[in-house]
């Protein structure tokens, strides 16, 4: 429910869909999950970024995205905020027209839950951007991975002769969101 009323915050106040990516800058939580759903019902992509990066790294990530919305937890709003603010001052740079979103503070989350809890409406295909991860940057720059809805769904179908996954399972959340294995987890 909480997923599908940020799905429909992000459509409705941001106008997210098909391949619009938002970033993720959030701790292991259920707001991880809620902005990974959320950010999927929406129509959109996600980008996740592990708030130990340095701000370089997620300047570069947010330049390379170009992202509409950053969500974060609201102890890396400043930090975030901080990093567009002074990218915005440069003069050699395109300037980031990104919001940030605190998707834990108590006043964002009270204008979450003005939204409906239905299953958002999207135009999203199995050849939309699912989500974008990036390299660890050892050869320069790091490198966005796409992935795109169709890879994924080919990522359970092909395995589940092999594992049989139901709602009995349980998984544990062994690696960081920055990593693709742990779509798998989720």
């Amino acid at each position: 429910e909480r997923a599908n009323q940020l799905a429909h915050y992000l459509q409705d106040e941001h106008k997210v869909g098909p391949d619009d990516l938002i970033a993720l800058c959030l701790d292991r939580s259920e707001h991880m999950l809620i902005g990974i759903l959320g950010t999927l019902k929406s129509g959109g992509g996600y980008v996740p970024m592990d708030p130990n990066y340095p701000d370089e790294r997620i300047k570069y990530i947010l330049h390379d995205t170009k992202t509409k919305v950053v969500l974060v937890n609201k102890d890396y709003l400043e930090r975030i905020e901080q990093i567009i603010a002074e990218d915005t001052l440069s003069l050699t740079s395109p300037k980031l027209l990104t919001k940030v979103i605190p998707i834990d503070s108590q006043e964002q989350e009270q204008k979450f839950l003005e939204k409906t809890t239905t299953n958002p409406i999207t135009l999203t295909t199995s050849k939309n951007l699912a989500y974008v991860i990036y390299t660890s940057g050892t050869t320069g720059n790091p490198k966005g991975v796409m992935q795109i809805h169709g890879n994924v769904a080919r990522l359970f179908s092909s395995t589940d002769a092999w594992y049989h996954f139901n709602s009995s399972d349980i998984w544990t959340l062994f690696h960081s969101y920055v990593f693709d294995f742990t779509v798998w987890e989720i």
